[in-house]
């Protein structure tokens, strides 16, 4: 379960970044990585008060994980919904509004991730000092989304594809949310049987042609309206 969890904050990370990088310029990923960096310094006094087998003792706690899948739908939720509006563009003054208070929203679920890291960091390195280590967390913060923001930016300059990217993302970041939440216990033992290769292929393909959809259908969009 720790795994999971490990890859839950991974993709937490990537969709932090991704919202960030629909906001024009450099000011609001500035203003927002300066804030997180200001968390990290801020909640190290609490995070050396940790120990490892109390976070293990977190993430072990099911009726903790069912909270935090709450509140990971609800983020999801938000930022999905943050998607739809930049696609529709609503042209009403009611979906004008719910569309700039979306966009006022960037997501917060980076926060618990960044207080697990410097945890995890302050075990991993006895030896600093705890504010040395916060800091340079802190700063590497900073660095990190700002320089993933604008790589992301010239990676998939097209805002389509950053909206399709964001979308799979929080679509992970929910389903890895349930999982995290449910009973790790075995039930019974597993029995050995054959690998359902018909059916992995059938998984592929359609996962390919989903992909080859969202891809081409926009390009074939605008080419047919430019004609």
């Amino acid at each position: 379960m720790e795994l999971v969890v490990q890859i839950l904050l991974l993709f937490i990370i990537v969709a932090s970044v991704l919202r960030l990088s629909f906001e024009r310029g450099w000011i609001i990923p500035t203003l927002f990585a300066v804030v997180a960096a200001v968390f990290v310094y801020l909640t190290y006094p609490y995070a050396i008060e940790q120990t490892k087998t109390g976070l293990a003792a977190y993430i072990a706690d099911r009726s903790l994980r069912e909270y935090a899948a709450i509140f990971i739908s609800l983020d999801v939720a938000l930022i999905v919904a943050y998607s739809f509006s930049r696609l529709s563009h609503p042209r009403g003054r009611r979906g004008r509004v719910i569309a700039f208070l979306l966009r006022l929203y960037p997501g917060v679920l980076i926060f618990p991730v960044l207080f697990y890291l410097q945890s995890t960091l302050i075990f991993a390195l006895p030896g600093m000092d705890f504010g040395v280590v916060s800091l340079l967390l802190a700063a590497g913060t900073v660095v990190l989304l700002m320089g993933l923001t604008f790589l992301l930016r010239f990676l998939l300059p097209e805002e389509e594809q950053r909206l399709e990217v964001l979308f799979l993302v929080e679509l992970f970041v929910f389903i890895l949310g349930i999982i995290a939440s449910v009973d790790e216990t075995i039930r019974m033992a597993p029995t050995e049987g054959p690998i359902q290769w018909s059916g992995l292929v059938l998984t592929l393909g359609i996962g390919l042609l989903c992909f080859a959809v969202g891809y081409f259908a926009p390009r074939i969009r605008r080419s047919l309206k430019h004609k």
